[in-house]
């Protein structure tokens, strides 16, 4: 075998994720994991019965539409308008993925090229430095410090350079549990219109708002058509090792088919 690494290079200095090794403390020490983002419980008891039924019936057992099963990603459509009176083409404007984290991963391959540049908050969810990574993109941290965990929106505009690409949003972000102000969406969206950047969304905690309600920032004036929208049924319904996600962007970009 030759000197040339088995890995890609990319994958230097990422190791293993966090979860792997929260769980496995977790167990041998009989803790409590409050490290990952799973229910003690499952789910709703009717939408297991559905799920069973549904493979008894012969309903989602071979190859589904590459876009994901037709009526997923109508009720998907039908959700964002239903809570945020926002309308995306099921058909055009939809594509179902295994899990968010595989839309996230999808979507910043389909959108980066070497070397740009994505701002993301600081904490994150680990898998966004592996996918960055593996778009051959940089990660430009931007942290949330104690006791606030709020954006500094003056660190924010300072951190955008000619090669920043998009910004990387979490909210309610994972693991503070902050949730953007309209104020804060307000200027960063301002700041993507003025840069013209692009804005790449992970929500799957927009039904676990205790205060007030949760509003995507592609429901601002001049957003949608520069946002991609990424959500999944597991947190919503705690069903998380199903791995159900979706992504909703504007069709007329080259994004939702890209991914």
């Amino acid at each position: 075998m030759n000197a040339r690494p088995l890995l890609n290079r990319r994958l230097d200095g990422l190791g293993t994720t966090i979860f792997a090794e929260m769980s496995a403390l977790a167990t041998a020490t009989g803790a409590i994991n409050l490290g990952q983002g799973f229910p003690d419980t499952d789910g709703p008891e009717e939408i297991r019965e559905a799920a069973v039924r549904a493979l008894r019936e012969g309903k989602g057992n071979q190859y589904p539409p590459g876009p994901g099963v037709p009526e997923l990603r109508a009720a998907i459509s039908d959700h964002q308008q239903r809570f945020y009176g926002l309308s995306f083409d099921p058909d055009t404007e939809v594509l179902v993925t295994a899990g968010a984290t595989e839309a996230i991963a999808a979507t910043l391959l389909a959108l980066l090229e070497p070397d740009d540049e994505v701002i993301a908050f600081e904490p994150f969810y680990d898998s966004y430095a592996a996918c960055i990574a593996m778009a051959g993109a940089k990660r430009v941290p931007l942290t949330l410090r104690a006791p606030s965990f709020r954006p500094d929106l003056d660190e924010l505009r300072a951190k955008i350079t000619p090669r920043t690409r998009l910004l990387l949003l979490n909210t309610p972000h994972n693991p503070t549990g902050t949730v953007l102000t309209a104020e804060e969406q307000s200027a960063i969206a301002a700041l993507a219109v003025e840069h013209d950047l692009l804005v790449v969304t992970d929500e799957v905690y927009e039904h676990l708002v205790f205060e007030g309600t949760h509003r995507p920032i592609a429901a601002l004036p001049g957003m949608r058509e520069r946002t991609v929208t990424i959500s999944s049924a597991g947190k919503t319904f705690s069903f998380t090792g199903w791995k159900v996600g979706w992504v909703k962007a504007f069709s007329p970009t080259y994004w939702t088919r890209a991914a």
